[in-house]
């Protein structure tokens, strides 16, 4: 609202501030923004989650892919261990490890679906770790 107030024989105008309305502003802004700060918290949250799940099946294809190479675990039986490493410690559902070695190198590949928060929002992943196959030379 605006007041004309007259001083000296110059008007000015004032706006004024109707009683009441100083707080609706601001619960305006409060109520547009939490549903934007809880969508971007659980999408941090989430993110969060997917990245530990790729950081765990790396962790453990690169220890399989170890132990083929420098121990002589067939590969059969280390990606069978880490298949039930993965199923056991972690949410990665539908695990898939294979372990081929060729040209001195042991590679292992992993590929698994990590859950997400909301059902439905789960996403596929895939690590592969290649180790050198350690031997003795003459």
């Amino acid at each position: 609202m605006l007041d004309v107030v007259r001083r000296s024989g110059v008007a000015t105008a004032r706006a004024t501030r109707l009683r009441g309305d100083a707080g609706a502003a601001t619960s305006l802004s409060i109520a547009l923004l939490t549903p934007m700060f809880i969508v971007l918290a659980f999408a941090a949250f989430q993110a969060a989650l997917w990245s530990h799940a790729k950081t765990e099946a790396r962790v453990v294809a690169r220890d399989t892919a170890a132990l083929v190479a420098r121990s002589g675990v067939p590969a059969n039986d280390a990606e069978a261990a880490a298949r039930a490493i993965l199923e056991a410690d972690t949410d990665l559902r539908n695990v898939v490890v294979t372990a081929t070695s060729s040209n001195g190198l042991v590679t292992v590949a992993v590929t698994a679906d990590a859950p997400g928060i909301i059902v439905g929002t789960s996403t596929g992943l895939a690590v592969t770790s290649a180790v050198p196959i350690e031997e003795l030379t003459p």
